[in-house]
C-alpha cells in the first residue's frame, strides 16, 4: 500500500487511481463538511464526486497540505446546487439524537456566511487563517462571523456560552459517528483495510489503559475558538471534565498499593506483548526498547527513586506512565488514548519519540523475516506481481513465523508493502489511528511529524526505495517542517538529520545508484530530480549553479557540485530561517502587494492607457513593475475585445505556445472575467511556486459557476515583468453541424488502424490524438490502442484489462472533446495534459464526464499512465 504522500505525488503527475485512493483519507471529512452545508444525503455522493474531480484539476499546483482546504472551498462555492429544504422525518435525521439533529437544522438557518465559518471552527478545528482562505474573507471577518454565528445559536436556544459549547460537543460526537456514503462512479483500487481497533480475531486482550493527569488541550483552532467563547471558560470546562482522573492527586505519598498495582499493568503488558506480535519470548526479550524498558523500571523502582518520589506521587506516576509507553506494543500505545484518558499535550513529543522509535525497531524485525522468506511469499503473486492483498488474506499457507508475522502486523502498526523494484516485500508505517486522536490533531508538530515518519525510510545501502522522482517532494515536506516548527519541539531533531542524509543521496548517489552513465553525463532521472528540487529556497540556492554548469557542459560536469558539503544544506536551511537566503536567490526578494478588486462595476479603465502603449509595440519592459492583477486584467481586456496579437504577448515563453500565427488561428475565447467572476484577489496566503529562477503565482477568483479558463496563473523571471503563463485548451463540440472533427479522427484512425505499419504524425494535436484513441477503444483495435500511449513495453494484458475496466459509450455519442495541459509545478520538462469527453445530455447521463491523461513524447502527443485504470 502506498504511503498517503507517496498517493498524493503520483496524483500530482496526474495518476486519478492514485488521486481517489489518497481521496480515501480525507472523503469520511469532507462527506461531513457537505453535509454539515445542508447538502442532503440522495445527492451527496454525486456532489463529492463532481467537487473531487474539480479538486484533480488543480492538483498539480497544490502542496499536500492544502489540498483539504481547497476542496472545502469548491464545496462552499458549488454547495447551494445541491441543497434542499430539511427534513426531520427518519430518513433525514440521520444523527441519531433529536437534540442533535435540532442543533443540525438550526446551523442550516444560519446565513451561509455564518454558518460555514462557524462550521470549520468548531467541528474541523479550522484557524481564522483557514476559514478566510476557504471563504474568501479577511480573517477580521472570519472571526466576525464565528461570533455571529455562536450568539445566535445562544439566544434561539437561550443557552449561556457554556451550555452551547457542550451542546455542540456532543454534535459534533454525532457527526463522527456519521458515516457519509462515498463518492459516486470512482474507479478506485480495492484494499484490505488493517483495522488498529480490536476485532473478534484479536487474540489477547490488551490490557486497561493506564491512568493519566489532568491536562487543558488547546491547540491552533481551539485557541481561536477560545478567543471567541473565552479562555478561561474552556479551561474550567475542560478541568471538570477530567476532575476525577487522576486519583494519584488525591493522596499525599506513594503506597505500596500504587507501587504493587503499577508492577502488576507493566508485568501484564510485558507478559501478553510476545503473542500479540507473532513472536517468540526469546526473540521479545532481545528486542531494545524491550531491555530499556526493562532496565528504567528497574531505576524507577529503585530504593533510592522510590524514596525521592515518596512524597509526590503525581511525579512518580507520570515516571511510571513513561514506562508504559516503553513497555506497550504500537498498537497498544495507541489504543490506550481515549477521551477517558487524555494525553496531555506536554507528553505529545515524548509519547511519539517513544513510539517511533519502537516501531522502527519492530519494522527491521518484520522485514528480515519478510526477507528471509522471499521464496515462499513468490506464491502470493497476482499477474506476475507480489500481491500485499493476497499475502493478508492467505497466512495460513505460509511457515509459522512467517504466518505469525503477517497477522501481528497490525500491532506493529504496519503494512506489507511491495518494493519499487517488485522484487521482494517489505512494511510501510501505519499512522492512521494515532492521526485520528486527540491531542494529535490539535497539535501544531504532531501530524507532521507521524507524516514524515511514516513515509521512512527512503534508501538504504541499494539506493531510493521509492522512485527518485518522488524524492524532491519529501524533501520540499521535510524542509517545511523544519522552517515551520523554529527549535519549538524536538520532534524534528531526526528529521533534519534524515534531510541532510536524503538530499545528499539525491545528489550524490552510490555504488549501486551512481548519479552519472557510463558517457560521464548525469543520468536523465537524477537531472529531473536536481531540477524539480530547485523548488525551495534552501535547495534551489545549492542547486541553481550547479544546474546552470550542469547544462553548459552538457551535464558532464559542474565546479560547484564538485565543492558542494554534505553539511551545506543544513546551513542554507539555517540561512533561510534567519532571512537571510531569500535577497540571494533570482526572485527570492520578491514582495507581493495585496490588493482586493470588486468586478461589479469594473470597466478596465485602470488599465486601458498601459494597455494601449503596450500594444503600440509589444515591449515588455513597459510591463516590468506592474501590479500582477493589472497584467491579469489586460489579458481578459484583450480576450474580451479579441485581440489575439497582445493575448500571445501577454503569454509567457512555453515550449507549447504555439507560433502567433498558428495562436490566431486555434484560439478560443474564454468567458468574460466581469460577466463571470465576483471578485479577484492578491492575498499573503496565495499559492505561489518557485521553478529554478521562475516565481508562479494564483490569484484568487470568486465565481458563481466554476470555470478553470478564470483561474489563471501567473509567471515572472525577471525585471518584475508577470505574464501569464501558457495552458493549452482545446474544445470540440461533436454534436453539431460541424462534423470535421469526426471526419479528421475517423481519417486518422483509419491510417493506423489495424496491424497498419503507420504512426500518426508527430504533429498532430492532442485533441486529434485522443479521439484516435477513442475510436480504437470502441474497436477494440489493441494494436492501434499501442501506438498511441506514450508506455511502449504494455503487454496486451494491460490494454484487455483496460477495456475490461472501463466502458466507454462509441465515439459517435461522444457530446464534447476537450484537450488541456496542466500547470507543472515540478518543471519536469515533460508537457502533460488530459483528454476529456462528455456525453450527451440525457435524464440519467447529465454530461457524464470521463478523462484519460496524455503526455507529450518524441512521437508527439499521446496516451500515458493506463495502469491507472
Amino acid at each position: 500500500m502506498a504511503s498517503e504522500t507517496n498517493l498524493y505525488g503520483q496524483a500530482q503527475k496526474g495518476n486519478s487511481a492514485a488521486f481517489y485512493e489518497w481521496a480515501e483519507t480525507i472523503q469520511p471529512d469532507s462527506g461531513r463538511f457537505a453535509y454539515q452545508l445542508g447538502v442532503s444525503i440522495e445527492v451527496l455522493p454525486d456532489f463529492q464526486r463532481q467537487c473531487l474531480q474539480l479538486l484533480f484539476e488543480e492538483i498539480g499546483g497544490l502542496a499536500q497540505e492544502q489540498a483539504q482546504l481547497q476542496l472545502f472551498k469548491t464545496m462552499v462555492k458549488h454547495y447551494s446546487t445541491y441543497t434542499a429544504p430539511l427534513q426531520t422525518d427518519s430518513n433525514q435525521a440521520i444523527l441519531g439524537f433529536p437534540e442533535d439533529n435540532e442543533l443540525h437544522s438550526e446551523l442550516q438557518k444560519l446565513e451561509s456566511d455564518q454558518k460555514i465559518p462557524l462550521v470549520l471552527a468548531v467541528f474541523h478545528n479550522c484557524t481564522k487563517t483557514d476559514i478566510a482562505t476557504v471563504m474568501g474573507m479577511p480573517e477580521s471577518q472570519a472571526t466576525r462571523s464565528v461570533e455571529q454565528g455562536l450568539a445566535i445559536l445562544e439566544q434561539t436556544f437561550h443557552y449561556s456560552k457554556q451550555q452551547l459549547l457542550l451542546r455542540l460537543e456532543m454534535l459534533q460526537k454525532s457527526y463522527q459517528r456519521f458515516e457519509p456514503p462515498e463518492p459516486a462512479g470512482l474507479q478506485k483500487p480495492i484494499e484490505i483495510g488493517v483495522p488498529l481497533a480490536d476485532d473478534a480475531s484479536a487474540k489477547t486482550v490488551v490490557p486497561r489503559p493506564f491512568r493519566r493527569k489532568t491536562a487543558v488541550l488547546l491547540g491552533g483552532a481551539g485557541l481561536f475558538i477560545a478567543s471567541i467563547i473565552g479562555i478561561s471558560f474552556m479551561m474550567d470546562d475542560q478541568q471538570t471534565k477530567t476532575a476525577g482522573t487522576t486519583e494519584w492527586q488525591q493522596v499525599e505519598t506513594v503506597t505500596e498499593d500504587m507501587m504493587a498495582d503499577w508492577k502488576r499493568q507493566y508485568e501484564s503488558v510485558k507478559a501478553s506483548s510476545p503473542e500479540r506480535l507473532g513472536m517468540s519470548p526469546e526473540q521479545y526479550g532481545k528486542l531494545d526498547y524491550v531491555k530499556q524498558a526493562d532496565a528504567e523500571m528497574a531505576r524507577v523502582f529503585s530504593d533510592s527513586t522510590v524514596d525521592s518520589l515518596e512524597g509526590d506521587p503525581e511525579a512518580m506516576q507520570l515516571a511510571v506512565e513513561q514506562i508504559l509507553w516503553q513497555i506497550e506494543t504500537p498498537r497498544g500505545m495507541a489504543l490506550s488514548l481515549g477521551a477517558s484518558h487524555p494525553l496531555p499535550s506536554e507528553e505529545v513529543d515524548e509519547f511519539l519519540r517513544n513510539y517511533t522509535a519502537k516501531a522502527t525497531e519492530l519494522q527491521h524485525f518484520a522485514d528480515n523475516i519478510l526477507l528471509n522468506y522471499q521464496e515462499e511469499l513468490e506464491t502470493t503473486a497476482v499477474m506476475g506481481e507480489l500481491s500485499p492483498e493476497k499475502l493478508r488474506a492467505q497466512p495460513d499457507v505460509f511457515p509459522e513465523e512467517l504466518r505469525l508475522l503477517v497477522e501481528a502486523l497490525p500491532e506493529y502498526a504496519l503494512f506489507p508493502f511491495v518494493d519499487m523494484e517488485r522484487e521482494h516485500f517489505r512494511t510501510v508505517r501505519d499512522v492512521n489511528y494515532l492521526q485520528q486522536q486527540q491531542p494529535f490533531i490539535g497539535h501544531p508538530y504532531a501530524g507532521q511529524y507521524l507524516q514524515i515518519w511514516s513515509e521512512e525510510p527512503y534508501f538504504n545501502d541499494n539506493g531510493f526505495l521509492i522512485p527518485l522522482e518522488n524524492v524532491p517532494q519529501k524533501l520540499i515536506f521535510k524542509e517545511m517542517a523544519l522552517l515551520d516548527e523554529w527549535g519549538e519541539t524536538s520532534l524534528f531533531d531526526g528529521t533534519e538529520v534524515a534531510y541532510q542524509q536524503v538530499f545528499w543521496q539525491m545528489m550524490k548517489g552510490n555504488d549501486n545508484s551512481p548519479v552519472f552513465d557510463d558517457q560521464g553525463k548525469v543520468k536523465n532521472e537524477y537531472r529531473a530530480a536536481w531540477n524539480n528540487a530547485a523548488s525551495s529556497n534552501p535547495m534551489a540556492f545549492l542547486l541553481l549553479p550547479i544546474l546552470d554548469e550542469m547544462e553548459a557542459s552538457g551535464w558532464t560536469a559542474s565546479a560547484h557540485y564538485d565543492e558542494l558539503q554534505f553539511h551545506d544544506i543544513l546551513d542554507a536551511l539555517e540561512m533561510e530561517k534567519a532571512g537571510s537566503l531569500a535577497g540571494r536567490l533570482p526572485n527570492g526578494d520578491l514582495e507581493l502587494e495585496e490588493e482586493f478588486v470588486d468586478l461589479q462595476d469594473f470597466d478596465y479603465s485602470r488599465i486601458k492607457p498601459l494597455y494601449e502603449s503596450f500594444r503600440a509595440s509589444y515591449d515588455l519592459q513597459l510591463l516590468a513593475g506592474v501590479p500582477p492583477l493589472d497584467v491579469l486584467f489586460m489579458y481578459h481586456y484583450a480576450n474580451e475585445i479579441n485581440d489575439r496579437d497582445t493575448l500571445w504577448h501577454l503569454l509567457a515563453d512555453s515550449p507549447l505556445k504555439p507560433p502567433l500565427a498558428a495562436f490566431k488561428e486555434q484560439w478560443q475565447n474564454i468567458p468574460k472575467l466581469t460577466e463571470n467572476v465576483a471578485w479577484v484577489e492578491l492575498s499573503k496566503d496565495i499559492y505561489k511556486q518557485r521553478v529554478k529562477e521562475k516565481i508562479f503565482i494564483y490569484p484568487h477568483i470568486q465565481a458563481e459557476q466554476y470555470d478553470e479558463r478564470l483561474e489563471l496563473m501567473l509567471v515572472t523571471e525577471k525585471d518584475r515583468i508577470w505574464q501569464v503563463d501558457y495552458q493549452q485548451y482545446d474544445s470540440y463540440k461533436l454534436q453539431g453541424q460541424d462534423q470535421q472533427f469526426k471526419r479528421t479522427v475517423d481519417s486518422l484512425y483509419g491510417m493506423i488502424s489495424g496491424d497498419s505499419g503507420k504512426q500518426l504524425p508527430s504533429d498532430t494535436d492532442p485533441g486529434e490524438v485522443a479521439g484516435v484513441f477513442f475510436k480504437a477503444i470502441e474497436s477494440e483495435d489493441i494494436p492501434a490502442m499501442r501506438k498511441l500511449v506514450a508506455e511502449k513495453d504494455l503487454p496486451d494484458e494491460r490494454f484487455e484489462a483496460f477495456l475490461e475496466l472501463r466502458s466507454f459509450r462509441p465515439f459517435s455519442e461522444f457530446h464534447q472533446l476537450t484537450f488541456k495541459t496542466f500547470f507543472d509545478g515540478t518543471h519536469s520538462g515533460i508537457p502533460t495534459g488530459r483528454a476529456e469527453i462528455q456525453y450527451e445530455a440525457g435524464a440519467q447521463d447529465n454530461l457524464y464526464e470521463e478523462f484519460l491523461f496524455m503526455k507529450k513524447t518524441a512521437d508527439g502527443w499521446r496516451m500515458s499512465e493506463l495502469n491507472s485504470y
